[in-house]
């Protein structure tokens, strides 16, 4: 701010904002440990769009700026962050669509909201968080945006539907698994990003570990031989490591 104010008085060139110097100020709050570094990421980001908005292409908002933002937001875990995170992609993606082709979204960026959503664990984040999901699908398969989802994203979404303690959770999540893989399966090249690993497996099983179906012990042991024979098959990235065999007992002993 006082850098901004020196050069509005003295227009020395020197010392002219620019989008890199704005970014190092969000990164720093992003990486503090304050409670208000998502406030303030937030309120830097606003008032770049705003300069740019009145003609300063120079601190023009671009993809690092969202990024680093939605992330200090999904660092704080709750409902109003996962929102405004929401919010901002949203913000994000329609800067991009009229002209500002540094804000472009990324892969990245939809998977930091779903991962806030997932967080938040409150009503229904799990649904948005897969609404988002198919979206990142839809935009990829359109060409409208190179969004297309990865492992990480479909993890999350899983995640989401662990946290949400909801009933019917464990099944959606099995589901978004078995797509995926499906997906990866039709075309290992192109869908490389999609091969299943150690970690969205457990991710499910943690799924079902939580969950109070009447099957749930049972469906999260199916998980976990399924891993076992994709090991055994040869599937690169799977095998069950301690946290498989922990959750698995840990639903049994609740069941």
């Amino acid at each position: 701010q006082h850098m901004n104010d020196i050069y509005q008085s003295t227009k020395n060139r020197d010392l002219k904002p620019t989008t890199g110097i704005f970014n190092a100020v969000v990164n720093a709050w992003a990486q503090s440990k304050d409670k208000k570094a998502a406030s303030r990421c937030e309120q830097i980001l606003d008032w770049m769009d705003s300069l740019y908005r009145n003609g300063n292409v120079d601190v023009k908002p671009d993809t690092y700026t969202y990024n680093t933002c939605m992330h200090a937001l999904a660092q704080n875990g709750d409902k109003e962050s996962a929102t405004k995170a929401l919010g901002i992609l949203e913000n994000m993606y329609e800067m991009y669509k009229c002209g500002n082709l540094s804000a472009k979204p990324e892969t990245i960026s939809f998977n930091i909201v779903i991962n806030s959503l997932a967080k938040s664990k409150e009503k229904g984040a799990a649904t948005e968080a897969e609404k988002l999901l198919y979206k990142m699908q839809m935009l990829h398969d359109s060409g409208e945006l190179d969004v297309k989802p990865n492992v990480v994203s479909y993890c999350a979404v899983i995640d989401a539907y662990a946290k949400s303690m909801e009933k019917g959770a464990a099944s959606k999540g099995d589901l978004i698994l078995a797509n995926m893989i499906q997906l990866y399966q039709s075309d290992p090249v192109t869908n490389a990003d999609l091969r299943p690993n150690t970690h969205v497996f457990n991710t499910l099983i943690n799924c079902w570990s939580k969950s109070t179906e009447d099957d749930a012990a049972s469906r999260a042991e199916e998980v976990l031989v399924a891993m076992s024979d994709l090991q055994e098959n040869g599937t690169p990235g799977i095998k069950p490591d301690s946290f498989s065999y922990t959750a698995v007992i840990d639903a049994w002993a609740k069941s």
